[in-house]
Protein backbone atom coordinates (compact mmCIF):
# COMPACT_ATOMS: atom_id res chain seq x y z
CA UNK A 1 0.00 0.00 0.00
CA UNK A 2 1.61 3.64 -0.88
CA UNK A 3 1.74 6.53 1.33
CA UNK A 4 -1.42 7.93 -0.27
CA UNK A 5 -3.82 5.05 0.04
CA UNK A 6 -2.68 4.29 3.59
CA UNK A 7 -3.57 8.10 4.19
CA UNK A 8 -6.95 8.02 2.48
CA UNK A 9 -7.71 4.61 4.40
CA UNK A 10 -7.18 6.29 7.76
CA UNK A 11 -9.04 9.46 6.28
CA UNK A 12 -11.86 6.72 5.56
CA UNK A 13 -11.49 5.06 9.09
CA UNK A 14 -11.84 8.79 10.47
CA UNK A 15 -15.10 9.36 8.73
CA UNK A 16 -16.59 5.86 9.28
CA UNK A 17 -16.39 6.70 12.89
CA UNK A 18 -18.06 10.02 12.30
CA UNK A 19 -14.76 12.22 13.59
CA UNK A 20 -14.77 14.76 10.92
CA UNK A 21 -12.94 17.51 12.14
CA UNK A 22 -9.92 14.88 12.50
CA UNK A 23 -9.95 13.70 8.78
CA UNK A 24 -10.31 17.32 7.57
CA UNK A 25 -7.09 18.11 9.70
CA UNK A 26 -5.38 15.47 8.06
CA UNK A 27 -5.93 16.02 4.69
CA UNK A 28 -5.39 19.55 4.81
CA UNK A 29 -1.64 18.70 6.36
CA UNK A 30 -1.79 16.55 3.19
CA UNK A 31 -2.63 19.17 0.68
CA UNK A 32 -0.47 21.58 1.81
CA UNK A 33 2.36 19.20 0.06
CA UNK A 34 0.29 18.88 -2.88
CA UNK A 35 -2.73 20.73 -3.13
CA UNK A 36 -4.12 19.60 -6.29
CA UNK A 37 -4.07 16.18 -5.75
CA UNK A 38 -7.19 14.58 -7.55
CA UNK A 39 -7.64 11.77 -4.65
CA UNK A 40 -6.92 14.21 -1.84
CA UNK A 41 -9.21 17.14 -3.20
CA UNK A 42 -12.17 14.32 -4.01
CA UNK A 43 -11.90 13.25 -0.37
CA UNK A 44 -11.36 16.27 1.17
CA UNK A 45 -15.21 17.56 -0.49
CA UNK A 46 -16.54 14.69 1.07
CA UNK A 47 -15.01 15.36 4.27
CA UNK A 48 -16.51 19.27 3.96
CA UNK A 49 -19.49 17.62 3.11
CA UNK A 50 -19.55 15.66 6.20
CA UNK A 51 -18.84 18.97 8.10
CA UNK A 52 -21.82 20.61 6.12
CA UNK A 53 -19.18 23.23 4.74
CA UNK A 54 -20.48 22.78 1.11
CA UNK A 55 -19.23 26.04 -0.80
CA UNK A 56 -16.00 25.03 0.14
CA UNK A 57 -16.18 21.34 -0.94
CA UNK A 58 -17.17 22.54 -4.01
CA UNK A 59 -14.43 24.31 -4.41
CA UNK A 60 -12.32 20.73 -3.76
CA UNK A 61 -14.77 18.75 -5.58
CA UNK A 62 -13.76 20.94 -9.02
CA UNK A 63 -10.02 20.84 -8.41
CA UNK A 64 -10.85 16.61 -7.53
CA UNK A 65 -12.83 17.22 -11.53
CA UNK A 66 -9.89 18.97 -13.24
CA UNK A 67 -6.85 16.33 -12.14
CA UNK A 68 -9.27 13.27 -12.66
CA UNK A 69 -11.14 14.46 -15.52
CA UNK A 70 -12.09 10.35 -16.52
CA UNK A 71 -12.92 9.21 -12.45
CA UNK A 72 -16.51 8.82 -11.83
CA UNK A 73 -16.27 8.76 -7.90
CA UNK A 74 -14.42 12.81 -8.35
CA UNK A 75 -17.04 13.52 -11.00
CA UNK A 76 -20.04 12.04 -8.49
CA UNK A 77 -18.79 14.20 -5.76
CA UNK A 78 -18.74 17.35 -8.05
CA UNK A 79 -22.62 16.63 -9.02
CA UNK A 80 -23.97 15.57 -5.34
CA UNK A 81 -22.31 19.17 -4.03
CA UNK A 82 -23.88 20.73 -6.96
CA UNK A 83 -27.01 19.80 -6.00
CA UNK A 84 -26.51 20.53 -2.18
CA UNK A 85 -26.03 23.48 -3.22
CA UNK A 86 -29.49 23.91 -5.26
CA UNK A 87 -27.17 23.97 -8.81
CA UNK A 88 -29.85 20.30 -9.75
CA UNK A 89 -29.55 21.58 -13.75
CA UNK A 90 -25.79 21.79 -13.36
CA UNK A 91 -25.53 18.75 -11.35
CA UNK A 92 -27.57 16.53 -13.44
CA UNK A 93 -25.22 16.16 -16.62
CA UNK A 94 -22.23 15.78 -14.38
CA UNK A 95 -23.78 13.21 -12.92
CA UNK A 96 -24.76 11.53 -16.10
CA UNK A 97 -21.61 11.19 -16.78
CA UNK A 98 -20.58 9.51 -13.51
CA UNK A 99 -22.81 6.90 -14.21
CA UNK A 100 -21.27 6.78 -17.79
CA UNK A 101 -17.46 5.99 -15.60
CA UNK A 102 -18.78 4.21 -12.89
CA UNK A 103 -21.66 2.54 -13.30
CA UNK A 104 -21.25 -0.07 -10.86
CA UNK A 105 -21.30 2.48 -8.05
CA UNK A 106 -24.35 3.78 -6.11
CA UNK A 107 -22.75 7.34 -5.40
CA UNK A 108 -23.98 9.14 -8.39
CA UNK A 109 -27.09 7.22 -8.76
CA UNK A 110 -28.00 9.21 -5.45
CA UNK A 111 -26.04 12.53 -6.28
CA UNK A 112 -28.72 12.05 -9.26
CA UNK A 113 -31.81 11.26 -7.57
CA UNK A 114 -30.96 14.11 -5.39
CA UNK A 115 -31.05 16.59 -8.17
CA UNK A 116 -34.39 15.25 -10.28
CA UNK A 117 -35.81 15.46 -7.09
CA UNK A 118 -35.06 18.95 -6.76
CA UNK A 119 -36.17 19.40 -10.47
CA UNK A 120 -39.40 17.63 -9.49
CA UNK A 121 -38.32 14.69 -12.34
CA UNK A 122 -39.42 12.26 -9.30
CA UNK A 123 -40.32 8.76 -11.73
CA UNK A 124 -36.65 9.24 -12.47
CA UNK A 125 -35.76 9.66 -9.05
CA UNK A 126 -37.02 5.90 -8.64
CA UNK A 127 -35.46 4.60 -11.61
CA UNK A 128 -32.10 5.96 -10.43
CA UNK A 129 -33.05 4.35 -7.00
CA UNK A 130 -33.84 1.06 -8.24
CA UNK A 131 -30.59 1.10 -10.48
CA UNK A 132 -28.38 2.17 -7.33
CA UNK A 133 -30.27 -0.43 -5.08
CA UNK A 134 -29.76 -3.38 -7.68
CA UNK A 135 -26.13 -3.15 -6.96
CA UNK A 136 -26.04 -1.84 -3.00
CA UNK A 137 -29.17 -3.01 -1.67
CA UNK A 138 -28.80 -2.04 1.94
CA UNK A 139 -27.48 1.43 1.20
CA UNK A 140 -29.64 3.85 3.38
CA UNK A 141 -29.71 7.09 1.56
CA UNK A 142 -31.02 5.01 -1.72
CA UNK A 143 -33.56 3.43 0.57
CA UNK A 144 -34.86 6.55 2.06
CA UNK A 145 -35.31 8.22 -1.51
CA UNK A 146 -36.74 5.67 -3.03
CA UNK A 147 -39.66 5.32 -0.48
CA UNK A 148 -39.91 9.18 -0.86
CA UNK A 149 -39.78 9.18 -4.93
CA UNK A 150 -42.42 6.39 -4.68
CA UNK A 151 -44.59 8.51 -2.35
CA UNK A 152 -44.18 11.54 -5.21
CA UNK A 153 -45.59 9.45 -7.54
CA UNK A 154 -48.35 8.48 -5.97
CA UNK A 155 -47.40 5.48 -4.73
CA UNK A 156 -48.03 5.57 -1.36
CA UNK A 157 -48.67 1.69 -0.64
CA UNK A 158 -45.85 0.60 -2.65
CA UNK A 159 -43.88 3.13 -0.65
CA UNK A 160 -44.89 1.71 2.67
CA UNK A 161 -44.48 -1.81 1.52
CA UNK A 162 -40.69 -1.15 0.56
CA UNK A 163 -39.49 0.81 3.75
CA UNK A 164 -41.37 -1.66 5.75
CA UNK A 165 -39.15 -4.43 3.87
CA UNK A 166 -35.74 -2.29 4.39
CA UNK A 167 -36.56 -1.69 8.63
CA UNK A 168 -36.69 -5.42 8.29
CA UNK A 169 -33.47 -5.91 7.28
CA UNK A 170 -32.17 -3.22 9.83
CA UNK A 171 -34.54 -2.72 12.22
CA UNK A 172 -32.03 -0.50 14.47
CA UNK A 173 -31.63 1.80 11.39
CA UNK A 174 -33.43 5.14 12.73
CA UNK A 175 -33.69 6.92 9.53
CA UNK A 176 -34.91 4.25 7.80
CA UNK A 177 -37.57 3.93 10.86
CA UNK A 178 -38.19 7.61 10.76
CA UNK A 179 -38.98 7.57 7.25
CA UNK A 180 -41.05 4.61 7.22
CA UNK A 181 -43.13 5.69 9.91
CA UNK A 182 -43.22 9.13 7.51
CA UNK A 183 -44.98 7.38 4.97
CA UNK A 184 -47.65 5.35 6.66
CA UNK A 185 -49.34 9.05 7.29
CA UNK A 186 -49.87 8.68 3.79
CA UNK A 187 -51.52 4.96 3.29
CA UNK A 188 -55.62 5.18 2.48
CA UNK A 189 -56.98 4.01 6.02
CA UNK A 190 -53.81 4.20 8.17
CA UNK A 191 -54.69 2.25 11.73
CA UNK A 192 -54.01 4.49 14.50
CA UNK A 193 -52.30 2.31 16.58
CA UNK A 194 -49.86 1.36 13.69
CA UNK A 195 -48.81 4.76 13.13
CA UNK A 196 -47.98 5.21 16.67
CA UNK A 197 -45.53 2.00 17.11
CA UNK A 198 -44.01 2.92 13.75
CA UNK A 199 -43.36 6.62 15.55
CA UNK A 200 -41.96 4.61 18.96
CA UNK A 201 -39.97 2.11 16.82
CA UNK A 202 -37.86 5.27 15.64
CA UNK A 203 -37.80 7.14 19.16
CA UNK A 204 -36.28 4.36 21.12
CA UNK A 205 -33.62 4.26 18.43
CA UNK A 206 -33.07 7.93 18.78
CA UNK A 207 -33.23 8.16 22.03
CA UNK A 208 -30.59 5.43 22.28
CA UNK A 209 -28.17 6.91 20.35
CA UNK A 210 -28.95 10.18 21.35
CA UNK A 211 -29.07 9.86 25.27
CA UNK A 212 -29.95 13.06 27.49
CA UNK A 213 -27.69 15.07 29.03
CA UNK A 214 -27.81 16.74 32.09
CA UNK A 215 -27.80 20.65 31.99
CA UNK A 216 -24.11 22.31 32.81
CA UNK A 217 -24.47 24.62 35.27
CA UNK A 218 -28.30 23.09 36.87
CA UNK A 219 -30.39 25.84 36.08
CA UNK A 220 -34.07 26.19 38.07
CA UNK A 221 -37.43 25.91 36.45
CA UNK A 222 -39.30 28.17 35.02
CA UNK A 223 -41.83 29.55 37.26
CA UNK A 224 -45.66 29.37 36.19
CA UNK A 225 -46.72 33.13 35.41
CA UNK A 226 -43.67 34.46 35.06
CA UNK A 227 -41.14 35.21 31.60
CA UNK A 228 -40.64 32.54 29.49
CA UNK A 229 -37.47 31.98 27.06
CA UNK A 230 -39.30 30.03 24.07
CA UNK A 231 -37.44 28.38 21.63
CA UNK A 232 -38.90 27.72 18.03
CA UNK A 233 -36.29 24.66 16.18
CA UNK A 234 -37.65 24.48 12.24
CA UNK A 235 -35.84 24.09 8.73
CA UNK A 236 -38.90 25.89 7.16
CA UNK A 237 -38.48 29.18 8.56
CA UNK A 238 -38.63 30.46 4.41
CA UNK A 239 -41.49 30.21 2.16
CA UNK A 240 -43.21 27.09 3.34
CA UNK A 241 -46.31 26.14 5.02
CA UNK A 242 -44.97 26.16 8.30
CA UNK A 243 -44.06 29.29 8.30
CA UNK A 244 -47.23 31.08 7.01
CA UNK A 245 -48.27 29.80 10.94
CA UNK A 246 -45.78 30.81 12.67
CA UNK A 247 -45.49 34.57 11.32
CA UNK A 248 -48.82 35.83 13.36
CA UNK A 249 -47.67 34.01 16.47
CA UNK A 250 -44.51 36.06 16.24
CA UNK A 251 -45.56 38.44 15.38
CA UNK A 252 -48.61 39.52 18.32
CA UNK A 253 -46.91 37.65 21.32
CA UNK A 254 -45.73 39.67 23.81
CA UNK A 255 -42.28 40.24 24.23
CA UNK A 256 -42.38 41.19 27.58
CA UNK A 257 -43.63 37.92 28.38
CA UNK A 258 -42.41 35.56 26.11
CA UNK A 259 -38.97 35.99 24.61
CA UNK A 260 -38.58 34.04 21.27
CA UNK A 261 -35.43 32.49 20.22
CA UNK A 262 -35.66 30.89 16.30
CA UNK A 263 -33.32 27.97 15.58
CA UNK A 264 -32.87 27.91 11.66
CA UNK A 265 -31.59 24.94 10.15
CA UNK A 266 -32.69 25.74 6.70
CA UNK A 267 -30.04 26.27 3.96
CA UNK A 268 -32.65 28.65 1.88
CA UNK A 269 -33.14 32.15 3.07
CA UNK A 270 -35.85 34.29 1.77
CA UNK A 271 -38.16 36.99 2.11
CA UNK A 272 -39.96 35.14 4.50
CA UNK A 273 -36.79 34.58 6.34
CA UNK A 274 -36.13 37.98 6.88
CA UNK A 275 -39.80 38.74 8.32
CA UNK A 276 -39.02 35.94 10.28
CA UNK A 277 -35.97 37.42 11.73
CA UNK A 278 -37.21 40.65 12.20
CA UNK A 279 -40.43 39.39 14.48
CA UNK A 280 -38.23 37.07 16.92
CA UNK A 281 -36.17 38.06 19.93
CA UNK A 282 -33.24 36.11 18.52
CA UNK A 283 -32.26 34.61 15.54
CA UNK A 284 -29.92 31.42 15.58
CA UNK A 285 -28.88 30.05 11.91
CA UNK A 286 -28.14 26.55 12.17
CA UNK A 287 -27.73 25.26 9.20
CA UNK A 288 -24.82 23.18 8.88
CA UNK A 289 -24.42 22.44 12.69
CA UNK A 290 -24.56 18.51 14.04
CA UNK A 291 -27.26 17.95 16.65
CA UNK A 292 -24.82 17.54 19.28
CA UNK A 293 -23.90 21.20 18.56
CA UNK A 294 -27.56 22.83 17.81
CA UNK A 295 -28.14 20.78 20.95
CA UNK A 296 -25.51 22.53 23.01
CA UNK A 297 -26.09 26.18 21.77
CA UNK A 298 -30.22 25.76 22.69
CA UNK A 299 -28.57 25.15 26.24
CA UNK A 300 -26.13 27.52 26.45
CA UNK A 301 -29.35 29.55 25.78
CA UNK A 302 -31.35 28.53 28.45
CA UNK A 303 -34.78 28.05 26.76
CA UNK A 304 -37.64 26.68 29.43
CA UNK A 305 -39.76 25.53 26.55
CA UNK A 306 -38.62 24.27 22.98
CA UNK A 307 -40.73 23.50 19.87
CA UNK A 308 -40.54 20.77 16.98
CA UNK A 309 -42.15 22.18 14.31
CA UNK A 310 -41.14 20.11 12.07
CA UNK A 311 -41.64 16.03 13.13
CA UNK A 312 -40.54 13.08 10.94
CA UNK A 313 -40.46 15.23 7.83
CA UNK A 314 -37.09 16.31 5.72
CA UNK A 315 -33.90 17.91 7.70
CA UNK A 316 -35.84 17.76 10.96
CA UNK A 317 -33.86 17.92 13.89
CA UNK A 318 -35.65 15.06 16.78
CA UNK A 319 -32.43 13.47 17.41
CA UNK A 320 -31.59 17.41 18.98
CA UNK A 321 -35.32 16.84 21.14
CA UNK A 322 -33.79 13.57 22.27
CA UNK A 323 -31.27 15.12 24.02
CA UNK A 324 -32.96 17.22 25.95
CA UNK A 325 -31.68 20.10 25.65
CA UNK A 326 -34.39 22.05 27.11
CA UNK A 327 -36.37 20.90 30.47
CA UNK A 328 -39.59 21.41 28.66
CA UNK A 329 -40.30 20.24 24.82
CA UNK A 330 -43.30 20.47 22.99
CA UNK A 331 -44.37 19.65 19.27
CA UNK A 332 -46.49 22.10 17.33
CA UNK A 333 -47.71 22.74 13.24
CA UNK A 334 -45.63 21.00 11.43
CA UNK A 335 -46.36 17.05 11.41
CA UNK A 336 -49.62 15.51 11.44
CA UNK A 337 -48.65 12.44 14.18
CA UNK A 338 -46.76 11.83 17.19
CA UNK A 339 -42.87 11.83 16.95
CA UNK A 340 -42.76 9.14 18.91
CA UNK A 341 -39.96 10.78 21.47
CA UNK A 342 -40.39 10.20 25.11
CA UNK A 343 -38.02 13.21 25.64
CA UNK A 344 -41.01 15.67 24.07
CA UNK A 345 -43.56 16.13 26.62
CA UNK A 346 -46.72 18.14 24.56
CA UNK A 347 -47.94 18.07 21.66
CA UNK A 348 -50.11 21.34 21.05
CA UNK A 349 -53.50 20.63 19.19
CA UNK A 350 -57.20 22.04 19.76
CA UNK A 351 -60.12 20.12 20.98
CA UNK A 352 -61.40 18.93 16.93
CA UNK A 353 -58.17 17.44 16.07
CA UNK A 354 -57.41 15.63 18.68
CA UNK A 355 -60.89 15.21 20.74
CA UNK A 356 -60.81 13.06 24.24
CA UNK A 357 -60.17 9.75 23.24
CA UNK A 358 -56.99 10.24 21.29
CA UNK A 359 -54.35 10.31 23.41
CA UNK A 360 -53.70 6.72 22.72
CA UNK A 361 -52.49 7.59 19.32
CA UNK A 362 -49.57 9.69 20.87
CA UNK A 363 -46.43 9.28 23.13
CA UNK A 364 -46.31 13.10 24.06
CA UNK A 365 -49.26 14.69 26.33
CA UNK A 366 -51.85 16.23 24.92
CA UNK A 367 -52.18 20.14 25.17
CA UNK A 368 -55.12 21.63 23.31
CA UNK A 369 -55.72 24.81 22.72
CA UNK A 370 -59.11 25.91 21.63
CA UNK A 371 -60.97 26.63 19.29
CA UNK A 372 -58.23 25.69 17.04
CA UNK A 373 -54.49 25.61 17.27
CA UNK A 374 -53.42 27.46 14.68
CA UNK A 375 -53.69 31.17 13.23
CA UNK A 376 -53.80 31.77 9.42
CA UNK A 377 -52.27 35.48 7.98
CA UNK A 378 -52.90 35.98 4.26
CA UNK A 379 -50.94 36.84 2.39
CA UNK A 380 -50.39 40.79 1.79
CA UNK A 381 -50.77 40.80 -1.85
CA UNK A 382 -54.00 38.31 -2.36
CA UNK A 383 -55.88 38.33 -5.77
CA UNK A 384 -59.35 39.50 -5.56
CA UNK A 385 -61.68 36.91 -4.64
CA UNK A 386 -63.07 36.39 -8.30
CA UNK A 387 -66.82 35.23 -10.01
CA UNK A 388 -67.98 32.01 -9.84
CA UNK A 389 -66.14 30.24 -12.96
CA UNK A 390 -68.89 28.08 -13.40
CA UNK A 391 -71.51 30.70 -14.82
CA UNK A 392 -68.68 31.26 -18.00
CA UNK A 393 -67.55 27.85 -17.98
CA UNK A 394 -71.28 26.15 -17.89
CA UNK A 395 -69.85 23.46 -15.58
CA UNK A 396 -68.49 22.95 -12.48
CA UNK A 397 -64.88 22.33 -11.69
CA UNK A 398 -63.78 21.08 -8.19
CA UNK A 399 -60.06 21.13 -7.19
CA UNK A 400 -56.88 20.15 -5.00
CA UNK A 401 -54.00 21.94 -4.73
CA UNK A 402 -52.58 18.97 -2.01
CA UNK A 403 -49.51 17.44 -2.62
CA UNK A 404 -49.72 14.40 -4.75
CA UNK A 405 -48.58 12.50 -1.29
CA UNK A 406 -51.84 12.60 -0.44
CA UNK A 407 -53.69 11.51 -3.10
CA UNK A 408 -54.42 7.59 -2.83
CA UNK A 409 -56.40 5.36 -4.05
CA UNK A 410 -59.55 5.74 -1.98
CA UNK A 411 -59.23 9.55 -2.76
CA UNK A 412 -58.62 8.52 -6.81
CA UNK A 413 -62.36 6.40 -6.13
CA UNK A 414 -64.35 9.05 -4.35
CA UNK A 415 -63.23 11.99 -6.39
CA UNK A 416 -64.18 9.96 -9.67
CA UNK A 417 -67.62 9.01 -8.02
CA UNK A 418 -67.75 12.48 -7.44
CA UNK A 419 -66.93 13.78 -11.59
CA UNK A 420 -69.40 10.41 -12.43
CA UNK A 421 -72.52 12.30 -10.42
CA UNK A 422 -71.94 15.71 -11.36
CA UNK A 423 -72.48 15.75 -14.89
CA UNK A 424 -70.14 17.46 -17.29
CA UNK A 425 -67.64 18.41 -14.45
CA UNK A 426 -64.15 18.82 -14.20
CA UNK A 427 -60.74 18.17 -11.80
CA UNK A 428 -58.48 20.56 -11.47
CA UNK A 429 -55.48 19.12 -9.42
CA UNK A 430 -51.82 21.42 -9.04
CA UNK A 431 -48.71 20.17 -6.89
CA UNK A 432 -45.32 20.48 -7.59
CA UNK A 433 -44.89 16.59 -8.28
CA UNK A 434 -47.04 17.05 -11.31
CA UNK A 435 -44.36 18.82 -13.38
CA UNK A 436 -42.84 15.56 -13.99
CA UNK A 437 -44.52 14.35 -17.40
CA UNK A 438 -45.14 10.83 -16.28
CA UNK A 439 -46.26 11.80 -12.97
CA UNK A 440 -49.19 13.28 -14.69
CA UNK A 441 -49.32 10.87 -17.23
CA UNK A 442 -49.79 8.15 -13.97
CA UNK A 443 -52.21 10.34 -12.38
CA UNK A 444 -54.57 10.93 -15.16
CA UNK A 445 -54.31 7.20 -16.00
CA UNK A 446 -55.40 6.21 -12.11
CA UNK A 447 -58.81 8.25 -12.75
CA UNK A 448 -59.49 6.77 -16.24
CA UNK A 449 -59.04 3.66 -14.27
CA UNK A 450 -61.63 5.09 -12.31
CA UNK A 451 -64.19 5.47 -15.40
CA UNK A 452 -62.95 9.31 -16.07
CA UNK A 453 -62.30 10.54 -19.54
CA UNK A 454 -58.90 12.05 -19.18
CA UNK A 455 -60.43 15.41 -20.56
CA UNK A 456 -62.27 15.92 -17.36
CA UNK A 457 -58.72 15.69 -15.60
CA UNK A 458 -57.30 19.62 -15.47
CA UNK A 459 -53.43 19.20 -14.30
CA UNK A 460 -51.57 22.71 -13.75
CA UNK A 461 -48.48 23.67 -14.21
CA UNK A 462 -46.54 25.43 -10.92
CA UNK A 463 -46.73 28.81 -11.06
CA UNK A 464 -44.27 31.82 -10.60
CA UNK A 465 -45.10 33.39 -7.81
CA UNK A 466 -47.73 32.92 -4.74
CA UNK A 467 -49.76 35.43 -6.23
CA UNK A 468 -50.03 33.56 -9.58
CA UNK A 469 -50.71 30.48 -7.21
CA UNK A 470 -53.65 31.96 -5.38
CA UNK A 471 -55.16 33.42 -8.96
CA UNK A 472 -55.63 30.28 -9.98
CA UNK A 473 -58.59 29.39 -7.37
CA UNK A 474 -60.53 31.77 -9.90
CA UNK A 475 -60.98 28.50 -12.14
CA UNK A 476 -62.06 26.63 -9.10
CA UNK A 477 -66.08 26.24 -7.94
CA UNK A 478 -65.09 23.84 -4.57
CA UNK A 479 -61.97 22.19 -3.20
CA UNK A 480 -62.16 18.62 -2.42
CA UNK A 481 -59.74 17.96 0.62
CA UNK A 482 -58.08 14.74 0.74
CA UNK A 483 -58.29 11.95 3.18
CA UNK A 484 -56.86 10.60 5.30
CA UNK A 485 -54.83 13.45 5.41
CA UNK A 486 -55.76 16.70 5.04
CA UNK A 487 -54.51 20.03 3.55
CA UNK A 488 -54.15 22.47 6.11
CA UNK A 489 -52.71 25.97 4.23
CA UNK A 490 -54.32 24.76 1.02
CA UNK A 491 -57.64 24.41 2.74
CA UNK A 492 -57.06 28.26 4.34
CA UNK A 493 -55.97 29.22 0.94
CA UNK A 494 -58.70 28.21 -1.38
CA UNK A 495 -61.17 29.80 1.67
CA UNK A 496 -59.49 32.75 1.53
CA UNK A 497 -60.14 32.94 -1.96
CA UNK A 498 -63.59 32.55 -1.57
CA UNK A 499 -63.73 28.46 -2.48
CA UNK A 500 -65.86 26.30 -0.61
CA UNK A 501 -63.95 23.25 0.91
CA UNK A 502 -65.33 20.05 1.38
CA UNK A 503 -63.95 17.75 3.80
CA UNK A 504 -64.03 14.34 5.27
CA UNK A 505 -63.28 14.03 9.41
CA UNK A 506 -61.36 10.81 9.76
CA UNK A 507 -60.38 9.39 13.21
CA UNK A 508 -56.69 11.12 12.93
CA UNK A 509 -55.16 14.64 14.07
CA UNK A 510 -54.12 14.39 9.91
CA UNK A 511 -57.86 13.98 9.11
CA UNK A 512 -59.39 16.39 11.40
CA UNK A 513 -57.41 19.43 10.70
CA UNK A 514 -60.23 20.32 7.81
CA UNK A 515 -62.65 20.21 10.25
CA UNK A 516 -60.75 22.04 12.73
CA UNK A 517 -60.14 24.75 9.93
CA UNK A 518 -63.79 24.79 8.82
CA UNK A 519 -65.29 24.82 12.32
CA UNK A 520 -63.09 28.14 13.05
CA UNK A 521 -64.63 29.81 10.23
CA UNK A 522 -67.98 28.53 11.00
CA UNK A 523 -68.12 26.35 7.48
CA UNK A 524 -68.18 23.22 9.39
CA UNK A 525 -71.58 22.32 7.54
CA UNK A 526 -69.06 21.06 4.79
CA UNK A 527 -67.13 18.53 6.95
CA UNK A 528 -68.56 14.81 6.12
CA UNK A 529 -68.28 12.13 8.70
CA UNK A 530 -68.00 9.59 5.91
CA UNK A 531 -67.15 8.98 2.24
CA UNK A 532 -71.15 8.64 0.84
CA UNK A 533 -71.28 12.05 2.81
CA UNK A 534 -68.65 13.50 1.15
CA UNK A 535 -69.77 12.77 -1.79
CA UNK A 536 -73.26 14.07 -1.51
CA UNK A 537 -71.75 17.21 0.20
CA UNK A 538 -69.67 18.04 -3.11
CA UNK A 539 -72.40 16.90 -5.26
CA UNK A 540 -74.84 18.87 -4.14
CA UNK A 541 -72.97 22.06 -3.68
CA UNK A 542 -72.10 21.63 -6.92
CA UNK A 543 -75.96 21.66 -7.99
CA UNK A 544 -77.11 24.69 -5.86
CA UNK A 545 -75.10 27.26 -8.25
CA UNK A 546 -76.65 30.28 -5.58
CA UNK A 547 -75.51 28.87 -2.65
CA UNK A 548 -71.60 28.21 -4.45
CA UNK A 549 -72.08 32.02 -5.58
CA UNK A 550 -73.39 33.28 -2.10
CA UNK A 551 -70.12 31.17 -0.49
CA UNK A 552 -67.77 32.60 -3.15
CA UNK A 553 -68.75 36.35 -2.21
CA UNK A 554 -68.96 35.72 1.95
CA UNK A 555 -66.44 33.01 2.81
CA UNK A 556 -63.29 35.76 2.41
CA UNK A 557 -64.87 37.96 5.03
CA UNK A 558 -65.86 35.13 6.98
CA UNK A 559 -62.19 33.68 7.13
CA UNK A 560 -60.65 37.66 8.14
CA UNK A 561 -63.24 38.19 10.72
CA UNK A 562 -62.93 34.33 12.40
CA UNK A 563 -60.66 33.15 15.25
CA UNK A 564 -58.75 31.59 12.43
CA UNK A 565 -57.17 34.79 11.56
CA UNK A 566 -57.05 36.85 14.79
CA UNK A 567 -53.93 36.60 15.87
CA UNK A 568 -53.73 38.53 19.57
CA UNK A 569 -56.14 36.41 20.72
CA UNK A 570 -54.02 32.97 19.06
CA UNK A 571 -50.71 34.91 20.82
CA UNK A 572 -52.83 35.01 23.98
CA UNK A 573 -54.05 31.56 23.78
CA UNK A 574 -50.88 29.98 22.70
CA UNK A 575 -49.33 31.84 25.94
CA UNK A 576 -52.12 30.28 28.06
CA UNK A 577 -50.77 26.64 26.57
CA UNK A 578 -47.23 27.66 27.52
CA UNK A 579 -47.78 28.02 31.28
CA UNK A 580 -49.76 25.33 31.27
CA UNK A 581 -47.19 23.11 30.40
CA UNK A 582 -45.11 24.92 33.14
CA UNK A 583 -47.69 23.83 35.64
CA UNK A 584 -47.63 20.53 34.22
CA UNK A 585 -50.95 20.88 32.51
Amino acid sequence: MSRLQAMLSTVEQALAGGRFEEARQTLMRALQRDPSNGPLCNAMAVTLVMLRQHEQALFYAQRAAKALPDDGEAASTLGSILALLGRAAEAVPVLERAIALSPRSPNPRLGIANALGSLNRHSEVVEHCRAGLAVAPDDQDLTVKLTFGLLSCGQADEAVAFSGKALERRPDDSVLASWRAFALNYLPDPDPAQVRSAHEQYGRLVETAHPPRPQSPPREPARPGGSLRVGLVSPDFRTHSVAYFVEPLLRHLDRDRVEVTCYSTSKTQDQTTRRLKDLAAHWRPCAGLADAALADRIRSDRIDILFDLAGHTSDNSLPVFAMRPAPIQATWCGYPATTGLTAIDWRLVDSITDPAGSESHCVEKIMRMDPCFLCYQPPDASPPVGPSPAEAAGHVTFGSFNTLLKLNTRVVETWARILRETPGSKLMLKATQLADSRVRGWTVDRFAAAGIDPARIDVLEATASQHDHLALYHRMDIALDPFPYAGTTTTCEAMWMGVPVVTLAGRSHAGRVGLSLLSAVGMDELAAPDVDSYVALAVGLAGDRARTASLRASTRDRVASSVLCDGPAFAGRFESALHAMVRGG
